[in-house]
Formats: structure tokens, sequence, C-alpha cells
């Protein structure tokens, strides 16, 4: 019964973590249906091996009974009625094969060391069954893991989780990013998502404020002047909500938010660097702060 209760804490463990969060689920490694079913059956195989010899004992210890009906009571050669044995003493005697004391005559070895003999006692039962028990394992397990590959081994089981783990926090980057805005923004140092940028601010900005940023119908975004805010997270609204009163659309409909974090941290990037042809200063000066200097420093 070990065994059920075993399996059924394991479901039950198993829908507790399910009910998490998305963010504690993708920091975990979660349970297969094939390994909840796995584990299911063992936890089956194992409750009927025990049901199987708990039969057996009760029926061994039925035909002993009977056994012992019908021969009657047993007596010594003194005429002294020998009890009958418990339960527990036969099954005693069955797992340990012990010798009484008053018959260790019969199982004396000859040879003599010093005063010191030596009794001929065969190993437990219970020690046998194990040792053979022990070698049926190790020729499933040979067989399950090296001969069938029907079970990974611990490297192959560690380079399937790290790539869960991974998977998991992509996700998790991917749920993270989704939930950026104006307020919550960090301009990023990532050459890769800067890159990224660039690519958008070309593919997207470039018709109104230069390849460079030099400026055009919209203004220089290479100086130290802002009309609508120099922070990343002001450059951020700026891209998301659009100017519609000065011709700039909204552009959260077709970038995410990654995308517009990517382009507002190259804009930030551009700071100083002076193309040609550069659109004179529009707007208020504005003084960088730590969260602004990340992008910047990552052009130096």
């Amino acid at each position: 019964m070990a065994f059920l209760a075993l399996g059924a804490f394991g479901a039950g463990a198993l829908n507790t973590l399910q009910a998490q969060d998305v963010a504690d689920e993708a920091a975990r490694t979660p349970v297969t249906n094939d390994e909840l079913m796995l584990w299911l059956l063992i936890g089956l195989m194992g409750t009927v091996v025990v049901l199987v010899l708990w039969v057996a004992v009760y029926m061994l210890v039925l035909l002993q009974t009977a056994l012992q009906r019908m021969e009657g009571p047993q007596m010594t050669p003194e005429g002294v009625v020998i009890p009958p044995k418990t339960t527990w003493t036969w099954l005693k005697e069955r797992l340990t094969d012990a010798v009484p004391v008053e018959r260790e005559s019969a199982i004396l070895l000859d040879h003599n060391y010093d005063g010191i003999r030596e009794l001929d006692n065969h190993l437990p039962p219970w020690w046998k069954w194990g040792f053979y028990f022990s070698i049926v394992f190790a020729a499933v397990y040979v067989y399950l893991y090296h001969v069938a590959d029907a079970l990974p081994l611990s490297d192959e089981e560690y380079r399937q989780e790290v790539a869960v783990a991974e998977a998991q926090a992509k996700a998790y980057q991917a749920l993270l990013a989704s939930s950026l805005d104006e307020t919550n923004v960090e301009a990023t140092a990532d050459a890769n998502e800067l890159e990224h940028g660039a690519t958008l601010f070309k593919q997207n900005c470039a018709a109104c404020h230069g390849q460079a940023g030099e400026g055009g119908v919209g203004p220089n975004l290479t100086d130290v002047y802002w009309l609508h805010g120099g922070s990343v997270g002001d450059v951020f609204a700026t891209i998301k909500y659009g100017i519609p009163e000065k011709g700039m659309i909204s552009w959260q409909s077709k970038l995410t938010p990654a995308d517009i974090r990517d382009v507002a941290s190259y804009i930030l990037m551009l700071q100083g660097t002076d193309p040609p042809n550069a659109k004179e200063p529009q707007g208020d000066k504005y003084t960088p702060q730590e969260s602004d200097e990340v992008a910047t420093q990552a052009s130096l």
C-alpha cells in the first residue's frame, strides 16, 4: 500500500506544481506525462508484488496450520508436548533459517582453531532473496539504459534538462518583454538587441529622421535637445503612442514592446555621433540619467 500512497502523493504534488503562476512554471522543470505514467506504473507493479507476497505468506501459514492439525500435537522424546508455532515464529524461521542453540552440534565443523569451533550456518534466506533481486534489477537496468536505450543516461538526461531550461528561460524572457512599457523600460546594452533596433530604425524611422538620425521631416536625434523628453521612457512612449498632431504615427500596433525598447535604445546610442547635414536642435536640453547611459556607453 505504501506504493499506492507514494503514487497518490506524487500525483497530488504534480497538480500543486501545475497550479503555480507562469513565472514559477517557467523557472522549474515540468514533469511530462510519460514520466508520470512511468512512476504510476512502477507504483502499481510494486503494489502487485507486495500483494502477491502477502497472499503467498498467508497461504503458507494456512497450509502450515492445516498440516499441524493433521499431524496432531508434537512431543519431545521426554514426552513433553511442543506447543504449536505462532505465525511470527514460523515466518522468522523461514526468513533466517537459524539453527536453535540446542541443535548447533549438528552443524558444528570438525576443525578447531585454538579452541574456537565454527558452525556451518547457511546464509539467511532474506539475504539471498535480496541478492537475487539485485541481480535481476541489474540485468533490467543494463537492458533499459545500455541495450534498448529506453531510458536516458545521466549525461543525456542532463542535456535534455538544460535544453528544457533554456526554452523555459526564453519563454520567460518573452513574457517579460511583452510586459514592457514606458514606466519600467530600461535601455539595453545587448549588441544583438541594439543591432535589431538599428534595423527597425532604418526600416521605419529613417524616412523622417534620416539614416543616421540627423533629422529631416522629423527632428535631429543625435543632439541633446528633445521635444518630448530624452529619457528611455520618454523615447519609448513617443514611439509607442506617436505624436499624431505632428504627423508621427503610433507604432504599438506594428512593433512589440521589445522592438520599441530596442529602437529607443538605439536612438539613445546615436547621442553625440554628429552626422553630416544634421538638423538644427529643437526642444529642450536633456541631461541623460543613469538608465540612459547604458545604451550610450555601448556605442563607445
